[in-house]
């Protein structure tokens, strides 16, 4: 069994978009350790989304897709910001503006969705301006880190082009119930966290944009991989914690995490947390390093919230709702026990 995984980590192992991943993200913090900046975190943070952020295809489209979602994500978070300073009532909806619209866009445009669900996500982190980020200082090296990550995207495809790549099939789903699915199951994690008064309490906002999917069935192991995942990226970020205590030290630790993050992605979701979540975890500390084991155990515990909210979600709202709802979906799964009735032949009476 253990050989198997082993096996399967190495087929699924990417090195060029390892590469790709680590230097886009690492140069960011080392140049706010150079400039003691440690804003510069959020440059980072920008970077690994807009690496995220480009789509199959040739190296133009990928591009271009890396430059809109900097643009997107630098133009509605720093509205969904100004929403948020407003009051708890602003920021709700602009949280359930930000992830419906991303809901619409997957029954409008699929192949934009990633693309989509990335800038909703960096809003509702940008609203509650985490690792001590105060005022709106934070747009500026954000910025900058996504458009740094399009230039090392372009120079990497320049001196390798992308292999060819099949759009991925897309089931066709009802825009409006996953759209008014996904908006006030992300509003109300925005609306029991901030009632809780949690801490980092964005994670369980962007759990509940990142797990709740159309096909209804798929909820629950998401669910578990992004649980399982979030507690194994937690004892690491933990363990290196211990080692790496200085900015320097964790610019260079972030610089292996981001790489293998961006190689696995396509093994399994749950190895891609497990890595992403201390990558995160220690740019948090970069940015406050007096939080950084308050941040692993909190971010633990919002996941958990999160997840518990999108499962909620997609069991009440519109469970039955044609081809991807939950009971539907379910009920194609059980074997039939029951004898089916029998009809006449039909014929002259």
């Amino acid at each position: 069994m253990k050989g198997s995984f082993l096996r399967s980590l190495l087929t699924a192992f990417d090195l060029r978009e390892g590469l790709r991943g680590a230097f886009a993200c690492t140069p960011m913090l080392l140049l706010g350790w150079a400039l003691d900046a440690p804003g510069f975190a959020w440059a980072a943070i920008g970077a690994f989304w807009t690496t995220l952020a480009a789509v199959s295809g040739t190296a133009r489209q990928r591009l271009l897709a890396m430059v809109d979602f900097a643009a997107w994500s630098t133009a509605c978070g720093a509205a969904a910001t100004w929403a948020a300073d407003q009051g708890l009532a602003a920021g709700t909806l602009a949280v359930l503006a930000v992830a419906g619209g991303a809901g619409f866009v997957r029954g409008w445009k699929p192949h934009a969705y990633q693309g989509a669900i990335l800038v909703a996500t960096a809003c509702v982190v940008m609203m509650d301006r985490p690792a001590g980020a105060a005022g709106w200082h934070f747009i500026v090296p954000y910025a900058l880190g996504c458009l740094f990550a399009a230039v090392v995207g372009a120079v990497a495809w320049w001196l390798a082009p992308p292999p060819p790549a099949a759009p991925p099939a897309e089931l066709p789903a009802p825009i409006a119930h996953y759209a008014l699915r996904l908006g006030p199951a992300a509003a109300l994690a925005y609306l029991v966290v901030h009632a809780m008064g949690l801490h980092y309490g964005y994670w369980a906002t962007m759990a509940v944009l990142l797990i709740l999917q159309p096909a209804a069935a798929g909820i629950l192991p998401r669910c578990l991989e992004r649980a399982v995942g979030t507690i194994a990226g937690t004892v690491i970020a933990m363990g290196v914690g211990l080692v790496a205590t200085t900015p320097l030290a964790i610019a260079l630790a972030v610089f292996p995490l981001f790489g293998l993050t961006m190689a696995l992605r396509a093994h399994s979701y749950r190895v891609f947390v497990a890595f992403l979540t201390p990558a995160f975890i220690l740019v948090a500390d970069f940015a406050a390093p007096a939080a950084g084991q308050l941040y692993a155990l909190a971010r633990l515990e919002d996941n958990l919230i999160g997840c518990v909210i999108a499962f909620l979600a997609a069991l009440l709202l519109w469970p039955t709702s044609g081809p991807h709802g939950w009971a539907h979906e379910q009920a194609r799964r059980r074997p039939r026990t029951q004898p089916q009735a029998y009809r006449w032949p039909k014929g002259p009476r």
